[in-house]
């Protein structure tokens, strides 16, 4: 039995993708025999919030909750105080827990890692680290933060040593092994390839008019095309609006936008400046009804902008195969999605920022229905063979398991 603490701020009952995720995946750990102890924070939605306690037991494990119950998207300043209140907490937490025991964490916040790194120095204990993004590469590719100014030399320094005190560190996408390799020069055998999963799986994929939101949303003779998920810094929303307003004319072509974030107001203005009505823009789903809103498509929408290769990886990209829907991604060549639809014929790859190749593809696609349904096939027999959480739990299970073997002399005598 492996017997292994796991930090991660966002975790059940909390809404974020990570969540979702990771409470999946360490409820089908502890169900095949691993000892799982979760340190995470406290939602950050209020209402989610209610009825959390502590130190709590959910799905045959423990969890401890850590930090303060802050909004912690509030501002800057309220995220610090919730980073700051949780990794602290964990960090006592960590020196204080019972020997024998694997830490396994991810970057949630991305300074988990060196939380993991100072209780190794100071306490002896291994620890396995998995990059769910690359930072601060990706905040320097969004021009947030100076290449080489302080800030960043101080978090790559840091980087480096709790990177290379990993027992082993696990990506989520084949293109970020060169940052790994090249910026930190990590040894290959030391990096472990895991794909992601989806939070929903279903035994066969749900048609268009099977969905309860096709007839809610007036989808009947529409060709809908669907983007669901996080409005964030590093999604392309700008250009799935303008390949939208290319295709206004096109009647039976409607977009569907769910869910929400920092770039849904400037993408809504942008809609309204180039008059682009053919976008029904809905809110998130529950994850109950989450099967659903991913089938009230015929195809769906990536995006990734150029410079962020091999620092992220969209997560809603496996949720997307798992609904066996063709994808039509705006990301950059030889990225991890890129790879993964080259290699399964499940999509298409547009060149981020090609509005008019995006409308084109979106165009053919519409008058090809025989090549939409082989795409979606193959994204469904793609998510099948690789993709599952059965297979990430596979996986997880021999790495922990290897490393639990390692661990135990760590065990007090």
């Amino acid at each position: 039995m492996a017997h292994t603490n796991f930090v991660c701020q966002v975790f059940h009952p909390d809404s974020q993708a990570t969540s979702q995720l990771f409470s999946s995946l360490m409820q089908k750990l502890a169900a095949n025999g691993h000892d799982i102890h979760v340190y995470c924070g406290y939602p950050n939605d209020p209402a989610l919030r209610v009825g959390c306690v502590k130190y709590d037991n959910h799905a045959g494990f423990r969890i401890t909750r850590c930090g303060w119950k802050l909004s912690g998207k509030k501002s800057l300043w309220a995220r610090a105080l919730v980073y700051f209140s949780f990794l602290t907490e964990v960090l006592l937490r960590l020196l204080f827990a019972p020997r024998g025991r694997l830490n396994f964490g991810v970057t949630n916040p991305p300074f988990v890692a060196w939380i993991l790194w100072l209780v190794r120095k100071l306490k002896g204990a291994p620890y396995i680290f998995m990059l769910l993004d690359v930072h601060p590469e990706g905040i320097i590719a969004d021009g947030l933060l100076k290449a080489n100014g302080v800030p960043a030399r101080i978090w790559r320094a840091l980087n480096l040593h709790a990177y290379r005190s990993a027992r082993q560190l696990v990506i989520l996408g084949r293109d970020m092994h060169a940052v790994l390799t090249q910026q930190y020069d990590i040894d290959s055998s030391r990096i472990t390839y895991i794909p992601h999963w989806s939070a929903v799986e279903v035994p066969a994929p749900l048609t268009i008019d099977q969905s309860k939101f096709s007839p809610l949303w007036g989808l009947d003779g529409k060709f809908v095309v669907q983007y669901s998920g996080n409005m964030g810094l590093w999604h392309d929303m700008d250009t799935f609006v303008r390949a939208a307003a290319l295709l206004k004319s096109e009647h039976n072509i409607l977009f569907i936008f769910i869910g929400g974030g920092m770039r849904e107001g400037p993408a809504k203005a942008l809609a309204a400046e180039l008059g682009a009505d053919n976008i029904a823009w809905k809110p998130f789903v529950t994850l109950d009804d989450l099967a659903h809103s991913l089938s009230a498509c015929h195809v769906a929408l990536l995006s990734l902008k150029n410079h962020l290769k091999g620092v992220a990886v969209p997560c809603k990209f496996y949720g997307i195969l798992a609904s066996g829907r063709a994808v039509l991604a705006l990301v950059p060549s030889d990225s991890e999605i890129d790879i993964t639809i080259r290699e399964h014929q499940c999509g298409e790859v547009i060149e981020p920022g090609d509005a008019s190749g995006l409308a084109e593809a979106i165009r053919r696609l519409r008058d090809d229905s025989m090549r939409v349904r082989q795409l979606s096939a193959n994204a469904f027999a793609a998510y099948e063979g690789h993709y599952t959480l059965d297979k990430a739990e596979q996986a997880f299970d021999r790495l922990l398991s290897s490393a639990a073997q390692l661990t135990c002399r760590h065990a007090p005598d």
